[in-house]
């Protein structure tokens, strides 16, 4: 009977582990810049541009904890979302391109890429997070 539990139990947090990773990214535009600025034009909203890195653990707080919160979604309909890989070749331009010299950095966006704000890091909750989105948001 444990080793059926422990069967179980690893099956679950595997499925779990699965199914975090395809529901964590639904909605962004990943690593492409391109497609990120013409839906922004369509759509005629800003972007939010989150310049991260797989090794970093802030990043994967935002990522996996604060973007997919009940506390951000309503804030996050406001932009077109573009997650860019620092460590890919372009991303690493696009980093540059912004002037990046720490991570997690997101960047909120006219739809041609000119920057309006920039947060960089992350705050103790998911709900101060978004409540500074929400601050830019207001301003926009």
């Amino acid at each position: 009977m444990r080793y059926l539990l422990s069967g179980v139990l690893i099956a679950g947090i595997a499925l779990t582990g699965c199914d975090s990773s395809t529901s964590q990214h639904a909605g962004w535009i990943e690593d492409d810049m391109d497609a990120a600025m013409a839906q922004a034009e369509e759509e005629g909203k800003p972007l939010l541009i989150d310049l991260y890195a797989d090794w970093c653990g802030p990043c994967r707080t935002l990522s996996e904890q604060y973007f997919p919160s009940d506390e951000l979604q309503p804030v996050l309909v406001n932009f077109v979302l573009a997650k860019i890989d620092i460590d890919t070749p372009s991303g690493g331009e696009i980093a540059n391109r912004y002037g990046v010299s720490s991570i997690p950095t997101i960047i909120i966006a006219e739809a041609d890429g000119t920057e309006i704000e920039r947060i960089v890091g992350t705050t103790p909750t998911a709900g101060e997070y978004a409540e500074a989105l929400q601050g830019i948001v207001d301003r926009l």
